[in-house]
Formats: structure tokens, C-alpha cells, sequence
């Protein structure tokens, strides 16, 4: 494994390494900038705000990442093909689609006992705030696909700037830190539009009927993936309360962006399979050997300066340091079923990525309903790490058959 690493450090102006660094600090920015964004509303807003504002934020992700109908998975796979035919096809769709399920969302949470202080302005601002959501998403793949992996990460670094919004919109309570937060979105969106520029909008009737099948797939495939995730902090919110949400949220949120730097290697590795790999399985090897070197090197950071992270939020927020360590245990297990899955999207095997990540969200949703009110939060832990123990058994299966 050493001598690998030292080998692939010399060759680091590859195209998988050159994208790889500027998803990382793509990723690496929205870590900070997530961090910083959230530890400032912790600080300026009670925490009830930042729990209701957590869900409310989880649930604008979640629909701006529906929106995209398996887009994102489709421009990547078929850009080299392409071209800017695929991104000037995929906005008209993906923003017609945040449109509509923004507004069922949105009505939907406006009939929760939860949600039921908001009004019709809080419905606007999350529909608006869900397109734009859904064009940073398509233009930021753009990018990636492009092999110019540096304009996303400025558009990434534009959109980091929404903590600064938090200051002046603390009269507005849970609203200023949804505000704050489509602020930022608006400032990617508006790099993207300026200085990149976008293909004329026009719909490419071969693309989309070459790319359906694979971006319904994946379409599919991504809900399972994302809806746990997303759903979880009101899934917390229900069952422990609202204080409860927000030690939970924080937590979780960093568990996750401990894995930014496998998945931008992952993304990559997508990347360049898509445009083709001569030696497919050694650049796997490679990918995986350094995700993994990363996350030794992750794990240790956290079991010794995760509790100072988490109090900066504040004092309470440290009760989340036990989800936080088995959060980044089980990143070996996630780096592992990310990279299958990759391969087989380069593959085109949709269908078996739509059988894998529904299983693991079942298992994910079924486990910490089960879990949370008997363990707490530390229930989603062990929710997570039994719904990827079930996945890699599951892979184990599939490629059995294949043998």
C-alpha cells in the first residue's frame, strides 16, 4: 500500500487526480463553510431555530437533489458523447421538476404540526430556493463532467459564503437561516451563469431518449440513496425534539463530510470511466488505497479532536461525539459500496444499483425507527452501519451470481 501511494504521488497531473483535488476542495470549502454556517447559528439563534431550520435545510436538499431526475448521472456518463447537448437538454427538465415538487413538498410541510408557524412567504422562498438548488446542481456536474473540476469548486466556494448573511438576519428566526442559506445558492448560481456561461437552452430529443432509461435508473437509485438522510432530522425531530435535532444534525453532518475527499476520488473515478480506462481494475485499486489511507488518518483526527469540534458549537452539541466516532468507522464500509456502485453505473447496470440502494435505505429508515427511541441518536449510528453491512452482503450476492 506504501509503495503504491509513493508511486501515484508523482503522477498526480492525471486527469483522475487533477479533478479529484478540485472536488475535494470543493468539498473541503463546503465542510468549513458548513461548519462555520452552522456554528454561527448556533451561537446567534436559539436552538430550537437551528433544529426546525435543520430539517427545513434537509428538506430543500432533498428536493433540488430530486429534481435533477438522474441528470446528474446522465451528463457525466454521456458528455463525452454529448456534449453540451446534455446540459442544455437537462436544465428545461431538471427545473420544471423542481418547480413541481417543490410546491408538494413545500404543502406538505406547511400541514405539519411542526411547520404550521410558517405561511405562504415560507412556501415561496422554498420553492424559488429549490430551482435554484436544482441549476447550481446541473451546472456545478457540468463542470466536473467537463474535466474543469476548478469552476465548481468556485462555484462551491461562492456558495460557502452564506454564513455571512447569518449576522443580519437574526430578526427573522428560522427564516433568516433559511434565507441565508438560498442567499449563498444564489451567488453560486449567479458565477456559474457569468463567468462560465451555460449552452442555449434547447432539448435534444436523441440524448434524452438514449439517457432515460439510465437517468430514470439512477433517478431512482439517488432517492433511495439521499432520502434517508434527509429525512432523518425530522424522523429525530418527531421522536426526541427539537434540542435533540440539532445535537443530531451537527453530528451527522460532519460524519458526512468526513467522507468528502473518497468522494471526490469516486467521482473522479466516474469521470474518467465514463470517457473510458484502459486498466479499469488498477485505477480502482489505486482509488480505493488512497480513499482508505484518508480515512485512517480521518478517524484518528476525530477520536482526539472530535469533542473541541463539536463544542464550539456548543456545550450540548458534545452529546453527538459517540455518533460522530461510529459515523467515521463505518466510512470503510461506505468508500467500499460507493466505489461498487460506481462501477456499476459505468457499467450501465442500473438496475443493480436501484436493488442496492433501496435496501440500504430500508434497512437505514427500518433500523433507526426501530433504535432511535430505545438508544437516542445513537440509534442512526448503528442504523447506518447495519444498512451497510446488509449492502456489502447484498454485493456479495450479485457478484456471485455474475461468477
Amino acid at each position: 500500500m506504501l509503495e503504491l501511494l509513493k508511486q501515484e504521488f508523482r503522477n498526480f497531473k492525471s486527469p483522475l487526480y487533477k479533478n479529484s483535488i478540485y472536488i475535494s476542495l470543493a468539498s473541503l470549502t463546503s465542510a468549513v463553510a458548513g461548519f462555520l454556517f452552522w456554528a454561527i447559528a448556533a451561537r446567534l439563534y436559539p436552538a430550537e431555530d437551528v433544529g426546525v431550520a435543520s430539517a427545513i435545510v434537509s428538506a430543500l436538499s432533498l428536493t433540488f437533489q430530486l429534481s435533477m431526475l438522474g441528470m446528474n448521472f446522465a451528463i457525466i456518463r454521456f458528455y463525452p458523447e454529448y456534449k453540451e447537448k446534455a446540459v442544455s437538454s437537462a436544465l428545461p427538465v431538471t427545473g420544471v421538476a423542481g418547480v413541481v415538487l417543490s410546491i408538494a413538498y413545500g404543502l406538505l410541510m406547511l400541514n405539519s404540526e411542526s411547520f404550521k408557524e410558517f405561511g405562504w412567504d415560507f412556501l415561496g422562498l422554498f420553492v424559488l430556493f429549490s430551482v435554484i438548488g436544482t441549476f447550481y446542481n446541473v451546472l456545478s456536474t457540468y463542470a466536473i463532467a467537463r474535466r474543469q473540476a476548478e469552476h465548481a469548486f468556485l462555484q462551491n466556494l461562492l456558495f460557502a459564503g452564506r454564513f455571512v448573511f447569518l449576522v443580519f438576519l437574526t430578526s427573522l428566526g428560522v427564516l433568516g437561516i433559511i434565507s441565508s442559506f438560498g442567499l449563498g445558492l444564489i451567488l453560486a448560481v449567479g458565477y456559474a451563469v457569468f463567468m462560465v456561461g451555460i449552452p442555449t437552452i434547447k432539448m435534444d430529443r436523441e440524448f434524452i431518449r438514449e439517457a432515460f432509461n439510465f437517468s430514470v435508473g439512477n433517478y431512482l437509485a439517488n432517492i433511495a440513496n439521499i432520502a434517508p438522510n434527509y429525512f432523518m432530522p425530522t424522523l429525530v425531530l418527531s421522536m426526541l425534539g427539537k434540542e435533540e435535532a440539532a445535537y443530531f444534525y451537527i453530528a451527522f453532518s460532519i460524519g458526512n463530510l468526513i467522507l468528502f475527499v473518497p468522494n471526490a476520488i469516486n467521482t473522479s473515478f466516474f469521470v474518467e470511466g465514463s470517457h473510458g480506462l484502459k486498466n479499469m481494475r488498477r485505477t480502482l485499486k489505486k482509488a480505493i488505497t488512497f480513499s482508505y489511507a484518508y480515512l485512517i488518518a480521518a478517524i484518528i483526527g476525530v477520536w482526539s479532536f472530535g469533542g473541541y469540534v463539536l463544542r464550539f458549537f456548543g456545550e450540548g452539541y458534545v452529546g453527538g461525539l459517540p455518533l460522530l466516532r461510529l459515523m467515521a468507522f463505518c466510512g470503510f464500509l461506505v468508500v467500499l459500496v460507493n466505489f461498487a456502485l460506481t462501477v456499476l453505473n459505468i457499467q450501465k447496470r442500473v438496475k443493480d444499483i436501484v436493488v442496492i440502494n433501496t435496501l440500504k435505505a430500508v434497512l437505514f429508515l427500518g433500523l433507526s425507527y426501530l433504535l432511535v427511541p430505545k438508544m437516542g441518536i445513537m440509534g442512526v449510528g448503528l442504523g447506518w452501519i447495519g444498512a451497510y453491512l446488509g449492502v456489502i452482503g447484498a454485493l456479495g450476492v450479485i457478484i456471485r451470481k455474475e461468477i
